[in-house]
Parts: structure tokens; sequence; C-alpha cells
């Protein structure tokens, strides 16, 4: 592991600028979740890859030393990165001595995703960590399937949050993905966990569900096996539905 990462994790700071200042940062990944990151990577060797969220590039720098492992062409490794999180990111990245594989778009993600689909842009693996409002993840998943090859793999953190775990359902139900790994299981009491089995017990013996709830799924996240931490889908073809494919999630 990068020397730069395992200061971030034995100090909980990172690196500003030359003279050695550094800042307390947080609402970045674990250790753990940098390493199967990494394991994800290597199971797809992409020459192409796609991070949506830079903020201190903590999960950039896992990835773009697989890039240098793996000897990428130059701007291997495309960031989207419309807000200033200051300068930390890029400069550990040079320091590391890994900025000839990046490729930082400073725009938002539903204008540089689609942009790439436009431009016929291919990738082959894609981190999304970022915004946790539905809308926003749908679309970029939309483009991003778009532009991932098939046995491409795309991760998504913080996917028990908000419109992320909306966008897990939807998914998880698509014929042409698989959920292949997950990381870090949401912990729960023991009250709720008990709570949770008594709730879905209720909704399997509903009667009027079929008829009237047809259009949606009444399965929780922990039936479904989306209430974990990060989640990675493979793209095992292009798009096979019809106009008139409906599966509730």
């Amino acid at each position: 592991m990068l020397k730069t990462l395992d200061l971030v994790f034995e100090t909980g700071t990172i690196e500003t600028d030359a003279e050695g200042n550094r800042i307390e940062i947080s609402s970045h990944i674990s250790k753990e979740q940098g390493l199967f990151l990494q394991k994800l990577y290597d199971q797809v060797k992409p020459s192409r890859s796609l991070e949506v969220g830079l903020a201190y590039g903590i999960s950039t720098l896992f990835i773009l030393e697989k890039c240098r492992e793996n000897n990428c062409a130059e701007k291997s490794h495309i960031v989207i990165e419309p807000f200033s999180w200051g300068d930390a990111a890029e400069y550990n990245i040079k320091k590391e001595g890994l900025e000839r594989y990046i490729d930082i778009r400073k725009d938002l993600s539903d204008v540089v995703i689609p942009t790439m689909y436009l431009n016929q842009e291919r990738i082959q693996f894609a981190f999304v960590d970022t915004t946790k409002i539905f809308d926003t993840v749908m679309q970029d998943f939309y483009f991003i399937d778009k532009i991932l090859d098939v046995g491409g793999i795309v991760v998504f953190d913080d996917a028990t949050l908000g419109g992320i775990n909306v966008v897990m359902r939807f998914v998880r139900s698509l014929p042409h993905y698989e959920m292949i790994d997950k990381f870090e299981k949401v912990r729960v009491s023991k009250a709720y966990d008990l709570g949770a089995g008594f709730f879905e017990k209720l909704l399997s013996i509903l009667p009027f569900q079929a008829k009237y709830l047809g259009f949606y799924s009444l399965k929780t996240s922990r039936q479904l096996g989306i209430n974990y931490r990060c989640i990675a889908f493979r793209k095992l073809s292009n798009d096979p539905r019809t106009w008139d494919w409906d599966v509730p999630f």
C-alpha cells in the first residue's frame, strides 16, 4: 500500500503541501474498503476506469496504485469532481508519482458522463461515491451502463443510504447485471433485526399485494442482500430488455 495511505490511516490526517502541513479528514473510505476496491479492479484489469467523486483522493490513490501496477496508459483513470476539497488530493497524487494516470474532469457528473457517451468513450470499471440523491445517481448509472463494456464492474459506495439504496434495488433487478461482491454489512441491533424479520414475514402473507402492489417489490434490503455499505455489480451483456419490460424492484 502507498506510504501516503499508510499515514492517512495511521493518523487520520492527510498532507496538503510540500511544507508537510496536514489536516484532519473524514468521510473517506477505510483501508479495508480500499483493498476491496483493488480486489475488484484486479478482476477486470481495466484499460480505462471511472470514478465519480474525488474529495481528498483516498479511493483514487488506491485505484491509481493499481493503474501503475498494470502499466495503464496516460489518463486511463477518469475522475469527476466539480467541487473543491482543497489541494490534498492532487498534491498526494503527484507526490506518489501517479499524476500521469489520472484525468480529472471538473464538472458535474450529469454533464461529464453523458458527454463521454456521446463521444463514444469506453470504460471497464466504475466507482460511484458521490451524492445520495436518487435521480442523480440513477442518471449516472444510466449512462455508465452505456459506456461500460460487457464484463465490466460498477461499484457503489454508501449503498444503504438515501436514493442510492433505491438504485441498488433497480440495478439488482436488471437481467444484464449480477451482484458479484459486497463490503461491510450494515450493523443493526438485535431488537431491530427481530423486528425486521417479523415485518418481512408480515409482508409476505399480505393477500392483496400481488393484486394491488404488483409494480412494487415488498422485499426488504436484507432480503435482497443489499444491506451493505459497498456493492459491486458485473455487466453480463448489453441491455436485452424489450420496450415492455417491467419488473418490480
